[in-house]
């Protein structure tokens, strides 16, 4: 994908306030829905909540309501706000990976974003890979061991953090396997507890787990440079890496997305721009934000809409490199532990990898189960049993395999 120009909030977008004043009426006294395709915690929750809180404010509505709707890395979500009625009172938030998702048709994807209406979007962030704090090396040679691949933990699969992670592996030749399904902090947690040897994400989202001195930032691909800590276009060998990078790059011009479904009246997305400008731009937003570590470069409108369509205007050429790339391997972590808990039937089993109590789904058609060495049903498991458990943790975390010593202790 092309580099993106860079997008500012022009002055005159708070002009859209006087042009959508006839449909403030219409939002008074009534709630506003605003989803965020994740789960509760991280930073697209942390950016959404704040936006809805100061939307609010702005639009006259009686209440703005966030819902999560998480699932197939951010896709469920941008999919229920594509269809949901064009009446204004449903719009959200959801990554820039779903530009890739459209441009390789990934399976379930329902929305077109070129027919969204745009509202706006917050921030304009380089992406940066995390190590733990103690690897060896605290470099991204961290990231290319001899022998067995690192693992990374990712977003869900077509999310941006399992897209950037997979061009990146392309084009620096890195020896990493990707583990997806996480979301929130879960990657933080998973890095922590040594499932994996580290993540990605964007600077703001992983600043504190590293000021804390959990992590070492390792590389940083987009934004300005940073003494001692490289670049990854200062690290490809040809052309065809240089593209992949600069297409993570231009990711991250479209931080903290806002769009609402196809169709909606023009008085009333003109309302919502009005809204959305006002409180990217108000003091308190400004300050709180400036407080959590949050950046601010945000664009309002149809100047949103121009970028996302830049993005998914691309050659073959282009589509074809990037779906060559994108064939990625889903990945586990596997633990051994006591059984804390199992469900009725079997159907869940409950552990504790590190210090964090996993529940994970159990199948009856897709978990090997074996107990005593020997294949066995679901149902026979039992709270207190020693087992090895192969996962994908994260938000997608049913088991693989069950492997449990035929009694406790």
């Amino acid at each position: 994908m092309r580099m993106l120009a860079r997008a500012v909030l022009p002055g005159a977008v708070l002009a859209l306030a006087g042009a959508a004043a006839s449909a403030d009426d219409f939002y008074r006294g009534r709630t506003l829905t605003y989803v965020v395709a994740t789960k509760p915690g991280g930073n697209y929750d942390t950016y959404g909540r704040l936006i809805a809180r100061y939307m609010q404010k702005h639009l006259g509505a009686d209440k703005v309501v966030v819902r999560n709707i998480p699932g197939a890395g951010h896709i469920v979500g941008a999919n229920f706000i594509h269809a949901a009625k064009p009446d204004g009172l449903t719009i959200g938030t959801f990554n820039t990976g779903l530009i890739y998702a459209q441009v390789l048709r990934r399976k379930g994807v329902k929305f077109d974003l070129r027919r969204m209406g745009w509202i706006g979007k917050a921030s304009t962030e380089s992406r940066v890979v995390v190590v733990k704090k103690g690897s060896v090396p605290a470099t991204i040679d961290a990231l290319r061991p001899k022998g067995e691949a690192a693992k990374v933990a990712v977003s869900g699969i077509g999310s941006a953090a399992y897209n950037d992670m997979a061009l990146l592996r392309a084009a620096l030749r890195l020896n990493v396997r990707l583990v997806p399904g996480f979301s929130g902090n879960e990657a933080e947690m998973s890095v922590l507890r040594g499932e994996v040897i580290g993540t990605i994400g964007s600077r703001s989202s992983l600043d504190d787990f590293v000021a804390n001195g959990h992590g070492v930032f390792v590389l940083e691909i987009g934004g300005r440079a940073r003494p001692g800590l490289p670049q990854a276009r200062d690290l490809v060998r040809d052309d065809r890496d240089r593209a992949l990078v600069a297409l993570i790059e231009s990711q991250g011009e479209l931080g903290r997305l806002t769009a609402g479904p196809p169709g909606m009246p023009a008085a009333r997305l003109a309302a919502l721009r009005a809204a959305y400008g006002k409180a990217v731009t108000d003091p308190g937003l400004v300050a709180e934000a400036r407080k959590r570590g949050l950046p601010l470069a945000p664009a309002v409108g149809d100047a949103v809409g121009r970028i996302v369509d830049d993005a998914l205007n691309q050659p073959p050429e282009t589509v074809a490199l990037v779906a060559s790339v994108m064939n990625v391997e889903v990945t586990t972590v596997t633990v051994r532990t006591g059984l804390l808990s199992v469900g009725a039937r079997g159907r869940t089993v409950e552990f504790m990898s590190g210090d964090t109590r996993i529940t994970s789904a159990v199948s009856g058609s897709r978990t090997r189960v074996r107990i005593g060495g020997k294949g066995a049903d679901r149902r026979r498991l039992r709270a207190g049993m020693n087992c090895t458990i192969e996962f994908r943790p994260g938000g997608e975390n049913e088991s693989r395999a069950i492997d449990c010593k035929a009694t406790g202790g």
